[in-house]
């Protein structure tokens, strides 16, 4: 079962890029930039896959205007 980080974040995610898009950016970007799951995403997973998740999120936002409003609210 996910955990309450991932879901966050998740959230985050599906708010920039929508809900097709978001949960399979972030299920990539764990499973390759921090060998995490959705059951044990932590803080530490998260640093190591802040840069590489914006990065992603960013090829498939709207509004480009947003991409710094994304970065701030997934650190």
């Amino acid at each position: 079962m996910a955990n309450q980080l991932y879901k966050d974040i998740v959230t985050i995610v599906v708010s920039f890029v929508g809900a097709e898009k978001g949960p399979g950016i972030v299920e990539r970007q764990l499973k390759f930039a921090a060998g995490a799951t959705a059951d044990t995403f932590s803080k530490d997973d998260l640093k190591k896959v802040q840069s590489a998740l914006v990065t992603a999120a960013k090829l498939y936002l709207t509004d480009p205007s947003k991409f710094e409003t994304l970065k701030s609210q997934v650190a």
